[in-house]
């Protein structure tokens, strides 16, 4: 254990620090996301900004140390994990080209065809995102969640398959880490339904789309860790959301 610590006390440090980070400015813009009733009914119960953020950056920064243990053992037990140390080009530039598919992504779908169906979306787009918000996605959101959905759930689903079909097998074949990503992409989609509930109603339509957008996302962010290491699927995450986030500011 003192190895480990000794090898990845740094890369803990950062998950740690950034989830932090992450939790305080996604709390201090949570309350005013909620509905009226329902930031009276935490307010009445003492549920303050500042209590909110500091609860969630407790929450995200543990999630930051300990998945990211548990997530760098599974991962090197599965061949996920990479200790390169420099970011090079050409899985760099990979990240970059997903990010402005990504932020494109995210966008368009809406304006082209999902708001159509569900008007309350362009809804969305009409009240600019605030500072906390813009910093909750590229720290929470490309930090954290990618410990959370690739560096331990894609390494522990990925490592549970190897056990139960692949004992015979020193290594783990592509097949199951492709699996792995599938299954931690959908939960990824799935766990993003709560927001979109709360903010549209779970419609069959905002369903498909949570489950298109999200799961599609999840499963390039999952293949740059599976191919390049979990640096370039942060990168990514980071990107989509700030490509997004643009075009949201300067055009919408």
């Amino acid at each position: 254990m003192k190895a480990f610590i000794k090898a990845y006390w740094k890369t803990l440090l950062f998950f740690t620090v950034v989830g932090w980070i992450g939790g305080w400015v996604s709390g201090l813009y949570l309350l005013e996301s909620y509905p009226p009733e329902m930031q009276q009914e935490m307010l009445a119960q003492g549920m303050t900004d500042t209590k909110i953020a500091l609860t969630m950056a407790i929450q995200s920064a543990t999630y930051g140390l300990v998945l990211g243990v548990a997530g760098i053992w599974l991962g090197r037990k599965v061949g996920l994990w990479k200790d390169e140390r420099h970011i090079t080009k050409k899985p760099l530039l990979a990240a970059l080209v997903i990010s402005l598919i990504g932020g494109l992504g995210i966008i368009l779908p809406d304006l082209l065809f999902f708001s159509k169906y569900e008007p309350a979306l362009l809804d969305t787009y009409a009240v600019k995102p605030t500072i906390p918000y813009l910093l909750a996605t590229v720290t929470y959101g490309a930090v954290i969640e990618e410990v959370m959905m690739r560096l331990f759930l894609m390494s522990l689903v990925a490592f549970v398959l190897h056990l139960l079909f692949e004992r015979k097998r020193m290594e783990v074949s592509t097949a199951v880490l492709v699996v792995a990503n599938v299954v931690s992409a959908l939960l990824f989609a799935a766990g993003h339904l709560p927001v979109n509930e709360m903010m549209y109603g779970l419609t069959p339509m905002i369903v498909f789309r949570c489950f298109l957008l999200n799961g599609a996302f999840g499963l390039a962010f999952g293949w740059l860790y599976r191919k390049y290491g979990l640096r370039y699927a942060m990168i990514a995450h980071g990107g989509c959301h700030v490509v997004s986030k643009l075009i949201w500011i300067l055009f919408l």
